[in-house]
């Protein structure tokens, strides 16, 4: 028997417990809306192994994040490891980088550090994958479930509280001036130290993770704590990448859309403010520029397509009206169009602004709803 869903109806806890109190065999696969995707490997209820697509919870960068590894060792392990396919951690183990004890020690905390990671999605698909065995080549190091999931729900409640001081990882941190190595920096090579170290005010959290091959959640916890201790204190906040990507892209499509409205080309000027209204429905330029484009199309269309003074009349029976799934407003303006008034004096009846009301009728002409009388 298989499980499948997603974490936002059917909670982590419950589905590791599931798995733990039906002594299962098998792995359990997760992805976030983001794409990160995870693998827990289990053996008789046990958790044996984690696998993570996210690079920072690769052995490599914990190692580096735990000061076990350098940059360069990860480079020179990562090499042999290409030519040869061994794994990683053997790798280091035979170089004498690691002893055996201390790899299965990293592995057992990278392993819970993967599965406490997932208590802080809000959401992702999963899939419990039965098998009757697990013959993949790794070291097994089982952990309880039941302390996964006490510590995961720790986590959760310790993030909300991380997130109201620290509310996104590009908060930028610096040193509380007149603190600068003082008693009360934390002890030499712990995470806490290592992020002092590296937040100068003008680093964000996720550039302090990135240069220490951490995840979000393990700097983001020792800062919190500095904070709490008046060692570190907020200093700004840094534009996303991916909002400064927006930003550079917003501004060359109202460019290219002020441009098209100046050329008259209302129809590709309408577009593309209406491409940057859905993307931000309060951005007061493309809303702006939307409504001159859309106003722009309908005097437009209305001056040298159909004129004002054209007799506007039913091109369906009056009787299928409803099956075209018309607003209030269309339909107030389709029945008007009785064959003798012209669009002036529909405009005149129309309770709508004359805007919307020529909207109205120019959807209701395209959607062949309406069409002028032939003379």
């Amino acid at each position: 028997m298989g499980l499948q869903g997603n974490l936002r109806t059917i909670l982590l806890p419950d589905v590791l417990q599931w798995i733990s109190q039906s002594r299962k065999t098998g792995i359990l696969h997760l992805r976030d809306p983001g794409g990160v995707s995870k693998r827990i490997l289990f053996k008789d209820g046990d958790v044996l192994s984690t696998a993570s697509s996210d690079p920072r919870e690769y052995l490599g960068h914990f190692l580096i994040s735990r000061g076990y590894l350098s940059e360069e060792q990860l480079n020179l392990a990562m090499d042999t490891q290409i030519q040869t396919g061994i794994k990683l951690g053997k790798i280091l183990v035979t170089v004498g980088v690691l002893e055996e004890g201390d790899l299965k020690i990293m592995l057992k905390l990278k392993a819970e550090e993967n599965v406490c990671d997932l208590f802080l999605w809000d959401e992702g698909e999963f899939n419990f994958e039965d098998r009757d065995a697990i013959d993949e080549d790794i070291p097994y190091v089982p952990m309880d479930v039941t302390s996964l999931v006490m510590e995961g729900i720790r986590r959760k409640d310790e993030w909300a509280r991380i997130r109201a001081v620290l509310p996104s990882r590009w908060i930028i941190l610096g040193r509380v001036p007149g603190k600068e190595g003082g008693a009360e920096d934390p002890p030499a090579g712990s995470m806490a130290r290592l992020a002092l170290e590296q937040f100068d005010g003008h680093r964000s959290l996720e550039e302090v993770a990135l240069e220490l091959h951490a995840t979000e959640f393990q700097v983001a916890e020792a800062a919190f704590r500095l904070c709490e201790r008046g060692l570190l204190a907020t200093t700004g906040q840094k534009v996303p990448p991916e909002e400064q990507a927006y930003r550079q892209i917003r501004e060359q499509l109202l460019q290219e859309a002020s441009k098209a409205l100046e050329a008259s080309e209302f129809t590709k000027a309408a577009n593309l403010y209406r491409y940057l209204t859905r993307t931000d429905p309060q951005d007061p330029e493309a809303r702006e520029g939307l409504a001159m484009a859309e106003r722009g199309a309908s005097h437009a269309y209305f001056r040298d397509v159909v004129p004002l003074n054209t007799v506007l009349e039913l091109a369906v029976p009056l009787s299928e009206l409803a099956k075209h799934d018309l607003s209030p407003q269309e339909g107030f303006l389709a029945t008007r169009a009785n064959g003798t008034w012209d669009i002036a004096a529909i405009l005149k009846v129309s309770p709508m602004p004359e805007k919307e009301a020529l909207r109205s009728l120019q959807k209701l002409l395209e959607r062949k709803v309406l069409r002028p009388k032939s003379r």
